[in-house]
């Protein structure tokens, strides 16, 4: 059993369910609590598991955790950069993002397989798209997507089928959400509706997204409900009511793990739901879970302005 004592650095931003706001503070440095490693435990037995707390430098959204280079992705809505995290190296810029004159949302992220990044931006109703950041290069904003969808939850499935989440105001105060899969030629995408208005499927504000070979799981924030949408068909299905709903991650076993509220909740493909680290945040948002260290990482967000956004690391064995 090793101690390791962990130092984060404070810097300090919060971002809202439909934007941003930056914040000015001065960094500080702050003391993590002592780290337990018991490497008969995991596989990787240098990785951090936490409990620890990150501050991080502004908003944030989404994450990806990539298994292949043990790298956590994630972005700043405030400084409009995709970013990572690495054991050794702390958290680092990527590079940075296109601008947004009608404010910068990031959302969830994906690695394809020429190594290309692409991130859901959320556009306020004018400026939604997805942009692509292949690192050492500019980034781009991909063509042929409708900007006044607002997107955040994004994911591929094993064949490398992209799909989107997004909603749109449709007056009333209400929203109308809906699910689509991307089709890419470059920068060039195709975006075809699978479930939403047009096949009265019933969505409000949906937010998270992840996908399988088979379905394609989203949360509603406004239902407060996770949905399937089985692959091929397209039929829908409700998977179960939750406490709150967020942005969505899959665990190995296709458990589904939700936020939004100060607790995760996993629920499983048969709608069982379960509270993990009940209280333990102040409101859940992008989620990441570590197969080979067996630790989750979790956006932390305050609504409070003046206290930054948190990077959250606690261990999860399954």
């Amino acid at each position: 059993m090793t101690k390791i004592l962990l130092t984060a650095l404070v810097l300090a931003a919060a971002c809202g369910d439909d934007g941003n706001k930056a914040i000015d503070a001065a960094p500080k440095p702050i003391d993590a609590p002592p780290i337990d490693i018991d490497a008969r435990d995991i596989d990787a037995p240098g990785a951090r598991r936490g409990p620890e707390t990150l501050d991080l430098t502004g908003g944030a959204n989404g994450l990806l955790w990539d298994n292949a280079t043990s790298t956590l992705f994630l972005t700043d809505n405030n400084s409009d950069e995709l970013l990572k995290f690495t054991d050794t190296g702390n958290v680092e810029i990527v590079g940075a993002l296109p601008p947004g004159s009608a404010g910068i949302s990031l959302g969830d992220m994906v690695k394809r397989a020429d190594g290309s990044i692409l991130v859901a931006n959320f556009g306020f109703g004018t400026q939604g798209t997805v942009f692509k950041l292949i690192p050492g290069q500019a980034a781009t904003s991909l063509t042929g997507l409708d900007p006044v969808r607002r997107r955040i939850g994004m994911s591929q499935d094993g064949n490398a089928q992209l799909y989107v989440a997004y909603f749109i105001n449709a007056g009333m105060m209400m929203q109308a959400g809906g699910v689509a899969s991307i089709a890419l030629a470059g920068d060039v995408a195709t975006e075809t509706e699978i479930a939403g208005t047009t096949t009265n499927a019933g969505f409000r504000k949906l937010v998270g997204l992840v996908a399988t070979n088979d379905a394609v799981f989203v949360t509603d924030q406004t239902q407060k409900k996770i949905f399937k949408i089985a692959i091929p068909g397209n039929a829908v299905t409700e998977v179960a009511p939750v406490p709150s709903a967020d942005m969505l991650a899959i665990m190995p076993n296709g458990d589904l793990l939700t936020g939004g509220g100060n607790s995760i909740h996993r629920v499983t493909q048969a709608g069982t739901v379960t509270e993990l680290f009940a209280g333990e945040f102040e409101q859940v948002r992008g989620i990441a879970f570590d197969p080979t260290a067996k630790r989750i990482f979790v956006i932390d967000h305050s609504a409070t302005v003046g206290t930054p956004d948190k990077l959250q690391i606690r261990p999860l064995d399954n």
